[in-house]
């Protein structure tokens, strides 16, 4: 997918990376600091270095990866402010204050929200930012290496076509009471996705409203980081009117939980023949 506007697709010529404690890993990387490593840097007095070649005349740059929030830069900032150091270091936090709200993103809490609010980059082109928390859901049980799991770009890209779809295709009465099912999705791994700053990408290729309850897309997602990307994705999906979503749902539980009943008789009644089958076959 083209458009590589974003700012966070590359990073500037001797911008250092702040990510979250749980990529302590990845931060054995030159330039790479987690946020409990930098606190203690500059608290023993040897962050900023004026000789590290990471400053500039607005100061040293920091960008703030994956796994960071708002909370912690808050903490970093008090840190460099308690030693008299807060203008010389600038924290590029901004894709951390667009975080994708509740009603368009369709989870409960913040740290589960993986995406900035989508923005317009062309003609049915939308992009935002990954931001992932190091409180997420997905990574509450599974860290391997220095890689971020492929869960996250396909749990980005979801929020993402159900983000684009609230904000710029639903009529206004719909937004935030739309009940979504996908019909397909197919993902791609191409690459690995470090803890680093990266962009989520949809273009609509495709929206009906073959009913006045509903409305269908196809959508091509991507996750990309560095201009290169990780992981592409093809969905379709509806967007049902809630009443009519909750009433088909009830009737597909009743159907699912009849045929539960009636498996769970057919199997009594056949452990219920088995000692009689026994006994035929010793006699």
């Amino acid at each position: 997918m083209p458009h590589e506007s974003s700012q966070a697709t590359d990073a500037k010529p001797g911008t250092l990376f702040l990510v979250g404690d749980v990529f302590a890993e990845f931060a054995h990387h030159e330039g790479v600091f987690t946020v409990s490593q930098l606190a203690r840097l500059i608290r023993n007095g040897t962050f900023p270095e004026s000789t590290d070649g990471a400053e500039s005349a607005d100061g040293v740059r920091v960008s703030v990866g994956q796994g960071v929030s708002l909370f912690d830069v808050q903490f970093i900032r008090d840190t460099l402010a308690r030693r008299g150091l807060a203008e010389l270091v600038v924290i590029d936090d901004q894709a951390l204050h667009t975080r994708a709200g509740r009603e368009i993103a369709h989870k409960h809490r913040p740290e589960n929200v993986l995406i900035s609010a989508p923005r317009p980059v062309g003609a049915d082109w939308y992009e935002a930012d990954l931001l992932v928390d190091g409180d997420n859901e997905v990574m509450s049980d599974h860290l391997t290496g220095q890689h971020m799991q492929g869960m996250l770009a396909t749990e980005a890209g979801r929020q993402m076509f159900i983000a684009v779809a609230e904000q710029f295709y639903l009529p206004a009465e719909a937004v935030g009471s739309s009940y979504f099912v996908i019909d397909s999705f197919a993902t791609r791994y191409r690459n690995f996705l470090f803890p680093l700053p990266a962009v989520v990408r949809c273009r609509v290729l495709a929206h009906r409203t073959p009913h006045r309850t509903r409305m269908t897309f196809h959508c091509e997602l991507s996750v990309s980081q560095g201009g290169s990307e990780t992981a592409g994705m093809e969905v379709r999906f509806t967007a049902f009117d809630t009443q009519v979503s909750h009433a088909k749902e009830t009737r597909a539980a009743q159907r699912s939980l009849q045929d539960g009943v009636a498996l769970a008789a057919a199997a009594a009644a056949a452990e219920a023949a088995a000692p009689a089958r026994a006994e035929v076959r010793t006699s």
